[in-house]
């Protein structure tokens, strides 16, 4: 850690020094794992992340903030129990107003849940305020270009996605690859805030930096790997999380 305080010495470029401040909420990957820290899952779209998060939710027993307590959000923050067992917060992380609402609750020094998940890796640093409770960000990666194509033939036929649009229906890969509608850098924007207008090389030099520094990665193409990675990262396997399925049974439960 430097002399200001942060784990990055300034480089005099304004928006690379501000983001470095900003991500502050997590904790460098380098650091040792402290109790306080509260593992983050930046989920990036179609690398394998629902079926972690079904994975940690049921077969793990953690409880989870998410997306799914949007639906109980209120002014103070509660566990939610659903039929199948699954616990989760009542905040929804899906969106910055719903990161905002959980920040002005005070979820990241909260200790209510094992896991946060969440696409939107920037915004959910502002959680973790404090100098004790840090987020530790993990995450699962993909070939770009496969990424791609499985996110393309999801849009066709995803009529309940709020993106959906007929356009895709009639639409072949190469047309979308070289459409409008698909996806600029996603990656690298969301991990260094580049939300519009260009990026270049340099955006991609700090994001490739700022995964490095801040997250644990795995790969979608070697899951059962990734996963046992995370678990002996983390200790998931030493901790009884109380969820539906007892831990003598998370093995079978983890293999279906």
């Amino acid at each position: 850690i430097n002399e200001f305080g942060h784990h990055h010495d300034p480089t005099g470029i304004v928006e690379v020094d501000i983001l470095w401040e900003q991500l502050d909420g997590y904790a460098e990957i380098s650091e040792p794992l402290d109790d306080h820290d509260l593992p983050v899952f930046w989920h990036i779209p179609k690398c394998g992340g629902t079926t972690l998060q079904d994975m940690m939710s049921h077969c793990f027993g953690m409880i989870e903030a998410n997306e799914v307590g949007k639906t109980h959000v209120k002014d103070e923050l509660e566990i939610i129990a659903l039929d199948n067992g699954n616990r989760y917060v009542n905040v929804d992380l899906s969106n910055p107003n719903g990161i905002e609402h959980a920040k002005d609750l005070g979820f990241g020094a909260s200790g209510l849940a094992n896991v946060a998940i969440t696409s939107w890796f920037h915004d959910t640093a502002s959680l973790f305020d404090d100098d004790v409770h840090r987020g530790r960000c993990f995450a699962l990666v993909r070939h770009p270009i496969r990424r791609a194509v499985s996110m393309f033939y999801y849009l066709k036929d995803a009529t309940w996605e709020h993106t959906y649009s007929d356009v895709y229906k009639e639409m072949d890969l190469e047309e979308y690859a070289t459409s409008q509608y698909s996806e600029d850098n996603w990656m690298t924007r969301f991990l260094t805030n580049q939300m519009s207008g260009n990026v270049y090389d340099r955006h991609l030099d700090l994001a490739k930096e700022v995964l490095e520094s801040k997250c644990l990665v795995g790969l979608m193409e070697d899951f059962s790997v990734s996963i046992n990675r995370f678990d002996h990262y983390f200790g998931w396997s030493q901790r009884d999380f109380g969820g539906p399925v007892s831990m003598a049974n998370r093995g079978t439960c983890v293999a279906r």
